[in-house]
């Protein structure tokens, strides 16, 4: 009976003695987890579909944007970014857990990220950035200023009418256009209806090929080559854009020269564009969210639209090319690829 009862002390001893060392663990990892934060920070989500240069030059921007406009990362706001690499279930797992979590403010990049939180809060502020038609995709009636939610953003027009002009002066004598996109994305709609009005005005005859997926952009693309194409456009359509790489690789065999309104595939090798700054974009964004986190429904912030460009130019692509680019237009550019 004593040594069962001094088995039993020694046990409860231990205990005792483990418990407030569990307590340190637990603290430790906690901390981990949760670095540079406190408890009262405010948590602003930021929901991305797939990794893709205007998507991270806007996340970017607007964060760089948030501390210029004086919130303390980690100290007044915690910025909680989460990608879905692409996979429409894990888009929904985020944005469900996003909806449902305790987020003073949601920041969706482009319009699916967009339409999937748009889909399941109505009353948490969202702001969206670069969405090619807010009112098509749903977040407003008729107008921007009629948001049938508690919403706001940055609507991305491509200036189409400037990119033609660029067009047709590094290639005087472009007749036939060749473009691919995934014909369910509303952005995608939206932007291949621009891109016909230029080509039907300017009497360039226009090849399409739809996909509803990157494994179908090889076929698609080598179908388009065989039609004799003088140049590749890609719109702005998010399947397309992922597989530029694969798009320039088999352009390039041809030498077609390729066209987008993303800068950053102009530096992957596409000869030229007048495109959008989207890390600037991700800073208007940031100062919309800035007026919300200081007091404002999002619903009561004004949709800011980017309808200009800066032209970027791939020298080093256009001599693969033969093409000859004009003095004038690599003075006139933002940035030149050398």
């Amino acid at each position: 009976m004593i040594g069962k009862s001094l088995s039993e002390l020694n046990l409860r001893l231990r205990q005792l003695l483990l418990f407030p060392l569990c307590l340190g663990i637990i603290a430790v990892i906690t901390a981990c987890e949760n670095p540079g934060t406190t408890s009262h920070a405010r948590k602003v989500a930021i929901l991305q579909d797939k990794p893709q240069e205007w998507a991270d030059a806007l996340k970017t921007g607007f964060i760089e944007e948030l501390q210029a406009q004086g919130f303390k990362l980690g100290e007044e706001i915690t910025v909680i970014p989460r990608a879905a690499a692409g996979d429409p279930q894990a888009l929904t797992t985020i944005a469900d857990s996003f909806a449902k979590g305790d987020y003073t403010l949601i920041y969706s990049l482009g319009t699916q990220s967009t339409q999937e939180i748009f889909s399941r809060t109505k009353t948490k502020p969202i702001i969206f950035g670069a969405v090619t038609d807010p009112v098509k995709a749903g977040f407003f009636n008729r107008n921007l200023k009629q948001p049938l939610g508690n919403i706001t953003g940055t609507q991305d027009l491509w200036p189409y009418p400037a990119q033609f002009d660029l067009i047709k002066t590094l290639l005087p004598n472009v007749k036939k256009i060749g473009i691919v996109y995934n014909s369910s994305e509303v952005n995608s709609q939206v932007s291949v209806e621009y891109i016909k009005a230029e080509c039907q005005k300017r009497g360039i005859q226009l090849e399409e090929r739809t996909i509803t997926s990157e494994s179908e952009v090889q076929l698609a693309i080598s179908a388009l080559l065989n039609q004799n194409i003088d140049l590749f456009f890609v719109p702005a359509d998010n399947t397309a854009q992922t597989s530029a790489p694969t798009i320039i690789a088999l352009c390039q065999q041809k030498k077609v020269p390729v066209f987008t309104g993303i800068s950053g595939i102009v530096e992957l090798g596409a000869l030229a564009t007048v495109g959008t700054n989207y890390t600037e974009l991700g800073k208007v964004n940031a100062r919309q969210a800035a007026e919300i986190l200081r007091g404002k429904q999002a619903r009561d912030v004004p949709v800011s639209i980017a309808d200009k460009g800066d032209i970027y130019i791939n020298l080093k692509a256009a001599r693969s090319l033969g093409i000859s680019v004009p003095d004038e237009i690599v003075k006139k550019s933002f940035k030149v690829i050398q």
